[in-house]
């Protein structure tokens, strides 16, 4: 039987009084307004009257006011904020495209788009700069790759790291990855025999794994190796401090540049910096004793190969900032945003990779024999290795529907005009931040046909249903100048990793969990928990 709520009045008379004494607090006379409470009242009447002025001003008669949106959105910086505190805009930002069309605004200056021909105006014909948003994000107090505004300073510096990235110097990582992975494997064994040698998290049901905080943690012990030359060993201990301090602090970064009152009441903790810092000390110390084949070995020699062609510093820090000179500040920095850019993006991939395998098996079962049969040479207990699988057309197809669907960065890529410009018909005055809305091309049947579906054949020529998928609609790592430098760091990652545990276990679907997902600076499970079943393959091929 229903039940009908009451209001208990001893509460209501409280709630009567304490209403009444607030308002009895305010001047009622025109003598009174000599009051210091009745200034508070007028300098706060003021300040909403000022509000709401700029409010009107920025709703009906801004630069922007002619696109279409929300008029109550595009006059102030609160929905803004509030978007980015949780961490769920591209929930909202699919709404205000299907209500308003392929460009709307939501913000004072930020504007969304979600045209095909637009996107590649912003991100390659004109190739804007990034807002002032990944401003937030500097180190060091020092421009890096990932946060840098300045074209000169970014062509410079990219010159400098990127071939670290190259294909022939990421061979040498393979070894590193392969360790990381093989130790990572034994784990799960481990758990699929004793539910509770689990480190860290909660103990599963047998033949249980939970695959997501695997592939974090994995990620974050590859990218210590490859980065630092020291493993965070989080896949068998899960106690290493900067890992939590990194995500705490990234996510507290992307909240505060939304709302930048949060500064004064939750101070980020850049201790993870610091840890970086001293590794780059340490490794420097050993000299050729600690050499060894990594990405932070690649940015000491860089930086010693500067020096010794008068490619080195001025002395003056700022100009060589700007320059893109490789100082002290600039390795330990680079080398963090190494850690930033390495552990998160391609741990979410993965996860979400798996995820619609399991939800696919058809798919799985497609994956699993184009993967047996490049390994059907290997030795018992031999991981896949990168030649084996580098070119495999279904492993790539997975992984690129997965990142179509999942994309890393959900919300878009914002960009800021640097002068007035007119793209089809819309005017967008200097200053103008365009987000570039990847995610809604992604999305779009109107280029990926049954969009919301799982088909990684669609990426495979001679097997696709579909039209050859189109130039400039799919931006797994943006485009232009300021598209991902590890862009083959993590397909390399993503392919081994993926490779080892589809050819070394049958995997399953749970049913009964939470898959919406959040973004601060990439997009990670809400939950970040995602489990799957697990079982050694028999007979095991390749293992």
């Amino acid at each position: 039987m229903a039940t009908v709520s009451t209001l208990n009045p001893t509460k209501f008379v409280a709630f009567k009084g304490l209403v009444k004494a607030m308002f009895a607090a305010y001047p009622t006379s025109i003598h009174s307004l000599r009051q210091p409470g009745s200034l508070l009242w007028i300098i706060f009447t003021l300040w909403v009257a000022k509000t709401v002025k700029n409010m009107i001003k920025r709703a009906y008669f801004h630069p922007l006011s002619h696109l279409p949106g929300n008029k109550l959105l595009s006059s102030t910086y609160f929905f803004t904020g509030i978007a980015g505190l949780s961490g769920r805009s591209h929930y909202f930002l699919p709404l205000g495209h299907k209500y308003y069309g392929k460009v709307f605004r939501f913000s004072p200056d930020i504007v969304s788009v979600a045209d095909k021909d637009m996107i590649k105006e912003i991100l390659v014909t004109m190739d804007y700069p990034k807002s002032v948003i990944h401003e937030g994000f500097e180190l060091n107090d020092q421009h890096n790759l990932f946060t840098s505004r300045h074209k000169e300073f970014h062509k410079n510096r990219r010159r400098l790291v990127a071939p670290a990235f190259g294909l022939q110097y990421l061979r040498a990582l393979e070894p590193i990855m392969a360790e990381c992975t093989q130790i990572a494997i034994d784990e799960i064994d481990k758990i699929l025999i004793d539910p509770k040698a689990v480190k860290g998290g909660h103990i599963l049901k047998p033949g249980q794994v939970d695959i997501c905080s695997f592939m974090i943690r994995l990620s974050l012990d590859i990218i210590g190796e490859t980065a630092f030359g020291q493993s965070f060993r989080m896949v068998k201990d899960n106690t290493h401090p900067v890992p939590k301090q990194l995500a705490n602090t990234l996510k507290r970064c992307m909240q505060q540049t939304f709302n930048p009152w949060m500064k004064w009441f939750v101070p980020l903790d850049w201790s993870f910096v610091e840890f970086g810092a001293q590794r780059v000390k340490d490794r420097k110390l050993k000299g050729e004793a600690g050499r060894r084949a990594d990405l932070l070995q690649y940015l000491i020699d860089a930086q010693a190969h500067e020096r010794a062609n008068g490619n080195g510093e001025t002395g003056n820090e700022y100009d060589d900032m700007i320059a893109g000179k490789l100082t002290d500040k600039a390795v330990e920095t680079e080398a963090c945003v190494f850690l930033i850019a390495g552990s998160e993006t391609s741990s979410t991939a993965m996860t979400f990779t798996i995820m619609y395998l399991v939800k696919n098996p058809d798919k799985l079962a497609k994956l699993r024999d184009e993967l047996d049969l490049a390994t059907a040479s290997n030795a018992p207990g031999a991981l896949p290795t990168y030649d084996q699988i580098r070119n495999l057309p279904y492993l790539t197809g997975c992984i690129n529907e997965s990142l179509r669907l999942r994309p890393v960065a959900a919300t878009g890529l914002p960009r800021e005009v640097t002068e007035d410009v007119t793209m089809k018909g819309h005017f967008f005055p200097k200053g103008t931040i365009l987000l570039a809305q990847l995610p809604q091309l992604h999305w779009s049947d109107e280029y990926f046909p049954q969009a919301n579906e799982f088909i990684p054949e669609r990426w495979i020529p001679d097997e696709s249903p579909f039209p050859p998928v189109q130039d400039f609609t799919f931006y797994p790592f943006s485009a232009g100048t300021r598209n991902c430098v590890g862009k083959n760091y993590a397909m390399m990652e993503m392919r081994l990793i993926i490779a080892a545990l589809i050819v070394r276990y049958d995997i399953g679907f749970v049913s009964r969990q939470r898959t919406d997902y959040v973004q601060y600076i990439t997009t990670a499970l809400a939950t970040d928990s995602y489990i799957i079943t697990m079982k050694r393959r028999e007979p095991v091929r390749g293992f």
